[in-house]
C-alpha cells in the first residue's frame, strides 16, 4: 500500500512542473477559459523556476488572453515584452498582435510601423500576409 501512494503521489509532482503549468495554461487559453489562464500565466512569470525559453511563451499568451477581453493597453505590455527576449519563437506572432492593439487603440501611425517592422523581419512569414493588407490602409 506505501508502495502505491508513493507511485500516485508521481504524477501530482510532474503535474506541478513549470511545463506542465504553462501547457495546463495554454490549454485553459484555448478553451476560451481566459480568466484561468491569465492568472496562470501571471503565476509562471513569478515563478522563479521558470525555463527562460518559457518566459517569452508566458507573456505572449498572457497577452493573448488581455487581447481577448480587449483589454489593448494590457496586451500591448505583454506583447512587448515578448520583444525584449532574443530569439524568441514569438516574436513574429508578438509584432501582429502589436500592430492590431495599436490599430485597436486608434493609433495608426503605429500600428503602420509595427506592420512594417514585422514585414522586415519576417516577410515570408505566416503573419506576412495579414501584415501586408494593414499597410494597403496605411499612408504612403
Amino acid at each position: 500500500m506505501l508502495m502505491v501512494e508513493s507511485h500516485a503521489a508521481t504524477p501530482a509532482v510532474k503535474g506541478n512542473t513549470a511545463l506542465a503549468r504553462y501547457e495546463q495554461a495554454v490549454a485553459d487559453f484555448d478553451a476560451h477559459r481566459n480568466d484561468r489562464a491569465r492568472k496562470s500565466f501571471e503565476s509562471l512569470l513569478q515563478d522563479a523556476s521558470l525555463p527562460a525559453d518559457l518566459q517569452d511563451n508566458c507573456y505572449y499568451w498572457l497577452g493573448e488572453s488581455h487581447y481577448a477581453r480587449e483589454a489593448w493597453q494590457d496586451a500591448l505590455g505583454c506583447f512587448l515584452k515578448v520583444l525584449e527576449h532574443e530569439e524568441s519563437n514569438k516574436e513574429e506572432d508578438a509584432r501582429l498582435k502589436l500592430a492590431l492593439c495599436w490599430q485597436n487603440l486608434g493609433e495608426r501611425d503605429r500600428a503602420c510601423s509595427e506592420a512594417r517592422a514585422l514585414l522586415g523581419r519576417f516577410p515570408a512569414g505566416a503573419s506576412a500576409p495579414r501584415a501586408k493588407r494593414m499597410l494597403e490602409r496605411c499612408r504612403p
